[in-house]
């Protein structure tokens, strides 16, 4: 079977970081309302209501703290801008054993229809797949863990929307397992 992949890098343009702004927006709301109730507490008279000033001290602080560790962590998405759609990140590890068959078959096939070897837990074995959410595109890659570092065992194969489909396939069959 012909290589169907795309072993060039994709022009730089297609696979983009963009601003999250219903991130940003959401996260905002959150710093807003807790820096509000924060500051109710400073306003109450403490003389009846010690424990309702501490309850709306710790929710508003909490609430703070929260938005702004969102805005830092999740404030810009990876994604195919033909499309526009956010690119997610797969990790399937398998049995070190099983290593030169699925070498094998990443490099002959470039889409494998199926992997014929079982998945494992967090061994030193990892197929990993990027792919978009319309299924338009997905970008695959063999990985061996050697001297403490995961080093590629495959070039990196990038797929357009039919072969990409196949490889969302092969992620939702391994779920299934």
């Amino acid at each position: 079977m012909e290589n169907q992949a795309i072993t060039q890098r994709p022009n730089e343009r297609d696979i983009q970081k963009r601003f999250n702004s219903r991130n940003a927006i959401s996260s905002n709301i959150l710093i807003v309302i807790g820096v509000f109730m924060v500051s109710l507490t400073l306003t109450m008279h403490t003389t009846d209501s010690n424990i309702l000033s501490l309850v709306l001290m710790v929710c508003g602080g909490s609430m703070a703290i929260y938005g702004m560790i969102r805005i830092l962590s999740h404030a810009s998405r990876t994604v195919y801008a033909p499309t526009g759609s956010t690119i997610k990140e797969y990790h399937l590890y398998y049995s070190p054993e099983h290593f030169d068959t699925l070498q094998h078959i990443i490099d002959a096939n470039g889409v494998p229809e199926c992997i014929p070897v079982s998945q494992a837990d967090n061994t030193t074995v990892r197929l990993d797949i990027l792919m978009s959410e319309d299924k338009k595109f997905a970008r695959l890659q063999l990985l061996k863990y050697e001297n403490y570092i995961f080093h590629p065992a495959t070039d990196m194969f990038f797929y357009s929307t039919p072969e990409a489909g196949r490889i969302h396939e092969l992620i939702t069959n391994h779920r299934k397992e």
